[in-house]
C-alpha cells in the first residue's frame, strides 16, 4: 500500500506503508494539518508510534525544520528509512529516525518538540506516555493525538499540565489538540 504527501515541496510523492501500520485517511490528515497550519512553519516535530513516518514527513514537506520519527518496529523503521532516502532527506540534521519505544524515548531526550504527532495502535495501552510528555514541551507545544473515536486515553486526568483545547472526530478516528496548561504551570 502507498500513501501521497498532500500538500508543500512533495507534494504527491508517494510513501511506502510497511505492514504493520494502520496508515491515516487521507481526509483525516488534511483536517489535521488544515488545524495545525501555520504553526509547522519552521517547528520542531516528533512523530511517535510513526509507521511509515507519514505525519513527520508530511509536516518537513510543509516547512517544518526538522522531524524526529520513533518507532520500536525494526519493518516501520526499515520503511521510514527507505521513504526518508526516496525525497533526500537522509540528512539527520532534518530527519532523524530513533528505534525506541516512545516512553523511553521521551524519557531520555533533552530537547523540545513544538508539535507531537501520537498515532499508536488504537488497542495500545499508552496513558503511560502522558504523564512524563510534559518533559519535552514548552508553553507553545501542540501534540496531535489520534486515537478510536471515544476510546482514546483521559489526558487531564494522566496529567493535570495537560489540556485538550480541540477535538474532531473523524469516523472511527478522533483527533485530540493537546497543550500544556498555563494554569499549571
Amino acid at each position: 500500500m502507498d500513501l501521497r504527501i498532500s500538500s508543500g515541496k512533495f507534494k504527491n510523492k508517494k510513501l511506502k506503508v510497511p505492514e504493520v501500520a494502520k496508515p491515516l485517511r487521507e481526509r483525516v490528515k488534511l483536517a489535521i494539518f488544515s488545524i495545525v497550519g501555520e504553526k509547522i512553519a519552521s517547528s520542531k516535530c516528533l512523530d511517535l508510534f510513526s509507521g511509515s513516518g507519514n505525519l513527520g514527513i508530511e509536516a518537513l514537506s510543509r516547512g517544518a525544520d526538522t522531524a524526529t520519527f520513533v518507532d520500536n518496529d525494526y519493518y516501520a523503521i526499515k520503511n521510514i528509512t527507505e521513504n526518508i532516502s526516496n525525497l533526500n532527506l537522509g540528512n539527520q540534521e532534518i530527519a532523524k529516525v530513533v528505534k525506541d519505544e516512545a516512553l523511553k524515548f521521551i524519557s531520555s531526550y533533552e530537547t523540545y518538540f513544538d508539535i507531537i504527532f501520537i498515532d499508536a495502535p488504537y488497542d495500545l495501552p499508552i496513558k503511560h506516555i502522558f504523564k512524563v510528555l510534559p518533559e519535552i514541551m514548552t508553553k507553545s507545544s501542540i501534540v496531535v493525538y489520534l486515537h478510536g473515536y471515544k476510546k482514546g486515553v483521559n489526558v487531564e486526568a494522566e496529567n493535570r499540565l495537560l489540556k485538550v483545547y480541540d477535538s474532531r472526530n473523524y469516523g472511527v478516528t478522533q483527533a485530540d489538540f493537546i497543550k500544556l496548561s498555563l494554569l499549571d504551570i
